[in-house]
């Protein structure tokens, strides 16, 4: 049943992505069920972006919250990807200031290693604590291209299922590489960050966000 609900949940967001100007794309319903073949699918007229922000991201992906004030951000990062370490760092600095809230949401599709770093993340009775500490550890790990001393675990079937769905998440909201980020506006409207942005930006992006 679970996993029926999650094919669905992917099948609708890729329709309601396609035809929502809230993602800023102009494809009619109709012209999207042409083009993705599901004429039985729930219109994503009742998908709307207060559904899709407040119950399908917030209950249907697996993240670590850092922060518990200002709005808050989905950012898709996999371990092993540099541009996700450096808007980790954007972002920590407006989270120590008590300015911003991310929920970091794990993929792990670039390299062998990512699967078993990600899994130390999910896995650990502290995840949120797994996670600084692996950000604080990676740089050098990046730079040299070394990832063999980087804190691993094996992948339960769970963590291995959650981080499988993460990233058909992110593929159907319309995302094909990392950091990808999510960030609502004060107008309710949804916005979507293709990859890193500096910390500049990003601040410049807060006034406008609920």
């Amino acid at each position: 049943m679970k996993n029926r609900i999650r094919i669905n949940l992917l099948k609708w967001l890729g329709i309601w992505i396609f035809s929502s100007s809230l993602l800023l794309f102009g494809m009619t319903f109709a012209e999207a069920q042409a083009n993705t073949g599901t004429a039985t699918a729930i219109p994503p007229k009742k998908l709307t972006a207060n559904v899709l922000w407040k119950h399908i991201l917030a209950h249907h992906l697996t993240y670590i919250q850092e922060g518990h004030h200002g709005p808050i951000i989905y950012d898709f990062q996999d371990p092993n990807c540099p541009y996700c370490h450096v808007m980790y760092t954007h972002e920590a600095a407006l989270i120590r200031a008590g300015k911003l809230t991310v929920r970091y949401v794990p993929v792990a599709f670039l390299t062998p290693q990512s699967p078993a770093e990600a899994a130390d993340w999910l896995q650990s009775s502290h995840p949120l604590a797994t996670l600084k500490h692996f950000e604080s550890i990676v740089g050098p790990a990046l730079r040299s291209g070394d990832y063999h001393n980087l804190p691993k675990a094996t992948p339960t079937a769970k963590t291995t299922e959650d981080l499988k769905h993460n990233l058909e998440m992110m593929r159907a909201l319309g995302f094909d590489g990392t950091p990808a980020m999510l960030y609502r506006l004060k107008n309710g409207h949804i916005g979507r960050i293709p990859g890193m942005i500096s910390e500049k930006q990003l601040s410049g992006l807060l006034p406008h966000l609920r």
